[in-house]
């Protein structure tokens, strides 16, 4: 079924645009299709007749997207405007059609839960449309990403385990990018969320297997919105991801010792590991042995960092292990690296011999 062409005239009706910022408008979306245009092919494939595209290509969703982004970031419209043109944003989406999801859609709901004007149903329904997008966070700054996560994990509207198992599936999707380490801390250090489910996802992540939530389906009310997310969120919950990127794998370890597992035992079980990801549980072992070993017996630690060296085959790895040794008991540790088996990691400890001080 066609799409019917974006309306201008009612698409500035809607928004409550002044007959000025009409103007301001018209550009923004020529701007924005411009970007599309950029993005897809490489050049501004159309120049000045861009403009005469406008009825057919911001009819599609994704496309509108980019004209949005342009909108949001304009100085020129006012803050009720801009509201207005982000909630069109989750009128257009169409869930399931290829390019039904506007560009940057995260980032008009972040536009709106920042300025107070989004709902905890709206939240949820464009949390579960976009639940089958790759790159959720497409088109938005690190900063703005890690806001987005604070307004979700703090939103006490949404029950504790609703907020981790979307939380979840965002890092998921979001893969090892820019922000990723630091939205799993954000995530995993987060009171708000029950310390029982971010325990869970830790184990999830360094096993590769579905989180165990306990997220309730809420029951709809008569509004199609409500209807939507009751109809596809079990889906969502029922196939959770469980494909845990290297930082995933690397926090889990790292903060099941700061959520209350003991950290010895926990650097005795995994420092021994020879699975898929091994590279990242050594590493995060050593991560957790430099921020607890203080309370752990030094005999031990010292066999944990020679087991480090011995079965790493990675010399990035061996070189967390030197480094912690030498910074836990000098530089006997440094001394042996420039004996190692890899060429960047002797190259490494004499670096740092050289080091004056």
């Amino acid at each position: 079924m066609a799409r019917r062409a974006f309306d201008f005239a009612r698409f500035c009706e809607l928004a409550g645009a002044s007959p000025k910022e009409r103007a301001q408008l018209r550009q923004g979306l020529v701007r924005g299709l411009k970007d599309y245009f950029e993005a897809t092919y490489g050049y501004d494939r159309y120049g000045a007749e861009t403009i005469l595209l406008l009825p057919e290509r911001m009819a599609q969703p994704y496309i509108y997207g980019y004209g949005l982004k342009r909108l949001l970031h304009d100085r020129r419209i006012s803050q009720r405007t801009k509201l207005a043109v982000a909630r069109v944003a989750l009128d257009i989406a169409e869930y399931g059609a290829d390019g039904g999801l506007p560009y940057c859609f995260l980032y008009a709901l972040w536009f709106l839960a920042h300025h107070g004007d989004l709902s905890t149903g709206d939240l949820r329904y464009g949390l579960v449309a976009s639940a089958g997008e790759t790159e959720p966070f497409r088109g938005m700054e690190k900063s703005e990403v890690l806001q987005f996560f604070r307004l979700l994990l703090q939103n006490a509207e949404l029950p504790a385990p609703e907020r981790a198992f979307w939380a979840h599936s965002l890092i998921c999707r979001h893969r090892d990018q820019s922000g990723s380490g630091e939205v799993i801390n954000e995530m995993l250090g987060q009171d708000e969320l029950l310390l029982a489910d971010r325990r869970e996802l830790c184990r999830a992540w360094i096993n590769w297997r579905q989180p165990r939530l306990d997220v309730s389906i809420p029951a709809p009310g008569p509004d199609s919105r409500s209807l939507f997310v009751a109809e596809h969120l079990p889906f969502w919950v029922a196939h959770a991801a469980s494909w845990p990127t290297s930082k995933m794998v690397f926090g889990g370890v790292v903060w099941l010792a700061r959520l209350g597992d003991d950290p010895l035992t926990l650097a005795q079980t995994w420092i021994d590991y020879h699975g898929h990801g091994a590279e990242q549980i050594h590493a995060a072992v050593a991560e957790v042995v430099a921020e607890h070993a203080h309370a752990m017996p030094e005999q031990q630690v010292k066999a944990i960092i020679e087991r480090g060296i011995a079965i790493s085959g990675s010399s990035p790895t061996r070189r967390r292990f030197y480094r912690l040794g030498t910074s836990l008991y000098g530089e006997e540790y440094l001394t042996r690296a420039t004996g190692d088996a890899a060429n960047s990691v002797r190259q490494w400890a004499v670096r740092q011999m050289q080091r004056p001080g």
